[in-house]
């Protein structure tokens, strides 16, 4: 392979969540994007005759050893830094503990091995795998507030009637699991932060004990003040 060119280029379509690869054999399409920075878009005339007029965005890459670019780095080759802990390119395995990594900078260099992109817009074009692709969520919202957002319920709805919650998540989400055994079970998501009438009746029960509680001792107070005033 000569130098200047990408083995493969990965594309990425956030919209569908398709995603296909590209292979490119003629290392001169590959020298338009040298020198372009990470979320910078060009077109995609470079990776395939049947991209021309879409537009992608710069997303990150890798050369041959692996080493990913790092946005804000500005080199083009491989470079050494101290990274800590919410540091891209970097995992922390002890708390506290900084470690020098090799990072690569976010200019598109002719070494690189890969680089990944994201279709912002395709104009318009079908192209096989990504816009024409339904990928499911492979995680899927747990929290009651965005269940409620992502199923369009509002806010005003009184509280002991979250069940409509329940029963649209059971039916977007659930799964047919079938076990070793051959059984069939229906799995689906925990619900977090839901208000249930179980929850909602607990919430006041515990806010009543705590009045009487406050209330008993109120009284206790006061017949020992009126012990002490007649010794």
């Amino acid at each position: 392979m000569p130098k200047g060119s990408f083995c493969k280029v990965n594309v990425h379509f956030p919209a569908t969540g398709g995603s296909k690869s590209y292979t490119i054999d003629d290392f001169r399409k590959c020298q338009s994007v040298h020198g372009q920075r990470i979320a910078t878009e060009v077109d995609g005339q470079f990776i395939a005759p049947e991209l021309a007029g879409c537009t992608f965005k710069i997303s990150g890459g890798n050369d041959s050893q692996g080493f990913p670019m790092m946005q804000g780095v500005l080199k083009n080759h491989r470079v050494r830094l101290l990274l800590k802990k919410g540091s891209k390119c970097f995992r922390q395995r002890r708390e506290g503990q900084p470690k020098r990594k090799s990072v690569r900078g976010c200019i598109v260099a002719p070494d690189l091995h890969a680089l990944n992109v994201v279709l912002v817009n395709p104009n318009g074009k079908e192209i096989a795998g990504l816009t024409d692709a339904s990928v499911p969520k492979r995680h899927v919202p747990k929290r009651a507030r965005k269940l409620r957002r992502l199923f369009g319920i509002p806010n005003q709805i009184d509280p002991k009637k979250m069940d409509i919650i329940k029963k649209a998540h059971y039916a977007a989400f659930a799964r047919q699991i079938t076990r070793k055994n051959g059984k069939t079970v229906t799995r689906c998501p925990k619900i977090r932060r839901l208000v249930t009438d179980a929850k909602f009746n607990r919430k006041h029960r515990r806010a009543d004990a705590r009045k009487a509680i406050k209330a008993e001792n109120k009284v206790t107070v006061e017949k020992y003040l009126a012990n002490l005033e007649k010794k």
